[in-house]
Parts: C-alpha cells; structure tokens; sequence
C-alpha cells in the first residue's frame, strides 16, 4: 500500500509548517504540499491529487465551507478535514453540511487529527 497523500491549507505558516512537519512524521503519509490560503485550496488539490486536504476554515468560515464544496465537488475528491481554531459542534455542523468528512480544533490537532486519520483510513492504522 502507498503513502496517504495529505495536503493542507492554512493562512498561517507556523501552523502549516507545523502540521506539514507533524504529518511527514507518520508512518505512511506524506505531505502532498501545502498553500497559504483556502483559496489556493482547490488548485493545491488539482495539482497534486491527495487523498486528504486539510483546511483551514480561517477567520471566513463561510469562504472556507465554499471550499469544502468546491474540492468535494472535483472528480476523485479527497476526504476534507476541515480545521478551526476551536471545535464546537455548530462548527462542526455546518462543517460536514457543506461536506467535509471531519473537523478537527487546533487546540488539539495532534490528537484530534490522529484520531480522524484512523477513522479515515483505517487500513493504515491496521498495517
């Protein structure tokens, strides 16, 4: 089985490098690249076909669950998670209504992610 592709997408560097230097360090995954904002989003997917987008929802909610829409839509999707500064379950509602398979709260991306990523491909977590 080949690596699980992950891109993100935060207007933050620090966390994007962050998140980028936390997902090459699992075993089985690779970063597929990262852009700077929600925006670049659906080119970022275009260009390197991941299996997994992470997005920031960012300080537009409403732009990033345009985004949410907009890469759900393309031929091969990848599984969305979305990211916001704080998880709560209206966040997280309007999240998975606009798409996306998951959402995880920086506040506690490591674990939350890590938890998301078994759900999503659970094959990996088996091998």
């Amino acid at each position: 089985m080949g690596k699980i592709r992950v891109a993100i997408a935060d207007d933050s560097p620090a966390f994007a490098a962050a998140a980028a230097d936390y997902v090459a360090r699992l075993p089985g995954y690779v970063v597929a690249g990262t852009v700077q904002s929600a925006g670049q989003a659906v080119a970022l997917v275009r260009s390197t076909l991941p299996d997994v987008l992470l997005l920031d929802l960012g300080a537009a909610p409403a732009r990033g669950l345009d985004v949410v829409r907009s890469v759900k839509a393309l031929p091969a999707a990848p599984a969305v998670v979305a990211l916001t500064l704080f998880h709560s379950p209206e966040a997280a509602a309007a999240a998975r209504h606009a798409g996306a398979d998951a959402l995880v709260g920086k506040e506690a991306f490591v674990s939350g992610l890590t938890q998301t990523l078994a759900l999503l491909f659970p094959a990996r977590v088996a091998a």
